[in-house]
């Protein structure tokens, strides 16, 4: 039987636009190409997990316009029936991107502030106990969800992006998982230093793990059994996003199989290293077979 992910998250209408370099305040830059695909954290983490093996479930909310997302998901295997498309706006995401695979994104909310408590009840409601729920802070309800999948016995796992005032009031104490980049773990904690930073965030999840994703540096982690970490691979880089949510659905499905954080740690940076080789972020995400054997291979391979 696959491991089962169940995610609370977003959906994303994803605009991709690549530039020479970013403009400077009141600059204006000629755009080399505009592309749209299916986005969302909450989206990519699903396809990342299930086309890594789990059996996946999502709930969220999206406009008619955003109905292309949710074929994107079917298409990857995972179930969608909590997903509403009758939003009068979708959210969207705004991603530039320069010669170098550097990204700025913005991202208005839209739909995903809108999913409701019934919604959130009904779903957490035919979940397993004991099974994986995997969230992030682009959806209203984020306390409630946390709440009531504890009470229902789930391993919650947050990924807190983006590390705004909604995320900073969160009660980690009630998390199994924390995952964050660089940027997050600072804005968090205050702290540049990552390991620094790392220490202070797992005081603030006492019963689970953090997890820290460095780029191209791998990413490390604390949990009660230790300290690990993962230097990465090294690959030609098209474009950066989408590897986060590459590396948090791979870990989560390592994590949901019984592995152990080190393996989770190693699948998680293996599907980023690959996923960073592709362009957009849900067409980029890896297939199991490619993460598995990216994974066996030493750390700084050179793809």
């Amino acid at each position: 039987m696959p491991a089962i992910v169940n995610v609370i998250g977003s959906l994303m209408v994803d605009r991709f636009v690549r530039v020479s370099q970013f403009p400077r305040t009141g600059e204006t830059v000629a755009a080399q190409s505009v592309k749209i695909f299916p986005g969302g954290k909450g989206a990519n983490q699903a396809v990342a997990a299930a086309r890594c093996g789990a059996a996946v479930r999502m709930c969220g909310r999206t406009g008619s316009d955003g109905r292309f997302i949710v074929d994107a998901l079917q298409a990857a295997g995972v179930e969608t029936a909590g997903i509403r498309t009758d939003d009068p706006m979708s959210g969207m995401a705004i991603v530039t991107i320069t010669e170098t695979g550097e990204n700025a994104i913005m991202v208005a909310r839209e739909a995903n502030a809108r999913l409701e408590r019934i919604d959130i009840e009904q779903f957490l409601a035919t979940c397993e106990r004991g099974s994986y729920l995997l969230l992030q802070n682009e959806c209203s309800e984020l306390a409630l969800c946390i709440r009531l999948a504890c009470e229902r016995g789930m391993k919650v796992w947050l990924n807190a992006a983006p590390a705004d005032e909604h995320v900073r009031a969160i009660d980690f104490t009630q998390l199994d998982g924390l995952c964050v980049n660089e940027t997050e773990a600072e804005s968090l904690t205050g702290e540049h230093d990552p390991e620094r930073a790392l220490t202070a965030l797992a005081a603030r999840v006492p019963h689970g793990a953090v997890v820290m994703t460095l780029g191209a540096a791998g990413a490390i982690a604390c949990s009660s059994a230790g300290r690990a970490a993962h230097a990465g691979y090294a690959v030609k880089v098209i474009d950066t996003v989408g590897c986060g949510d590459a590396f948090i659905g791979a870990s989560i499905v390592a994590l949901a199989e019984g592995g152990s954080m080190h393996e989770a740690l190693a699948w998680g940076t293996a599907a980023g290293a690959l996923a960073a080789q592709r362009s957009g972020a849900m067409p980029s995400l890896p297939l199991r077979a490619d993460v598995m054997e990216l994974a066996k291979q030493p750390a700084r391979v050179v793809g």
